[in-house]
């Protein structure tokens, strides 16, 4: 059953069987530790002038507590946080990079076809002589398109006011765009496949 405090409504978990042959517990709020009595189930309501969370008017220690709810185990979390910090101390892994995933880029046509350049800031700058992925590419732009690595895993894709655009699903982009695994988009006359790989089934030795 649930128990709420008349003082403070608070909500609290308690297992009804433990009132036993008892019409009435006594409680303490663990919250704001106001006294009051609670009937049991079993016994149906109370009479009019009674009701269910009743304060007592005069102190007394309670018979029982209700049970606050659980906190939310916290090792999942802290485990996966030493686990980033592992590797980056081994320099497997790029501070603000999620951990557990490897992204690349595909080249799949343009003068830089069938390479394949990894991505490993969160940031990355495609250009034709200029960012972190050159294309040698004329009908790209110095700096035309940026790729965005989220903390979920996420990637974007945004145009840098190149000339001939960033393309998505053959579109032009005016905005910020989401790319998946295995999705191509295209910068001048190169295009290229976006790759995630979960390195999760490789962990650190």
């Amino acid at each position: 059953m649930i128990v709420v405090c008349p003082a403070c409504q608070a909500r609290f978990q308690y297992d009804d069987s433990r009132f036993g042959q008892t019409r009435l517990k006594r409680f303490k709020c663990p919250k704001c530790a106001h006294v009051f009595e609670v009937v049991n189930p079993a016994f149906g309501f109370l009479p009019p002038e009674e009701t269910l969370s009743r304060p007592l008017t005069v102190p007394m220690p309670p018979e029982d507590e209700p049970t606050p709810p659980a906190p939310v185990p916290a090792a999942r979390t802290t485990a996966k946080r030493d686990r980033e910090a592992m590797l980056i101390a081994a320099g497997l892994h790029v501070p603000g990079m999620p951990p557990g995933l490897k992204f690349s880029l595909a080249f799949l046509s343009g003068p830089q076809a069938s390479t394949v350049q990894v991505i490993e800031q969160p940031q990355t700058i495609i250009g034709r002589e200029d960012g972190d992925v050159i294309t040698r590419d004329p009908e790209t732009s110095r700096r035309h398109a940026m790729l965005e690595i989220h903390r979920d895993g996420t990637v974007w894709i945004s145009d840098q006011q190149s000339t001939n655009g960033t393309l998505v699903n053959g579109e032009r982009i005016t905005g910020p765009v989401q790319l998946l695994s295995q999705q191509e988009f295209t910068c001048g006359n190169s295009t290229f496949m976006l790759l995630v790989r979960n390195t999760d089934e490789f962990p650190l030795h």
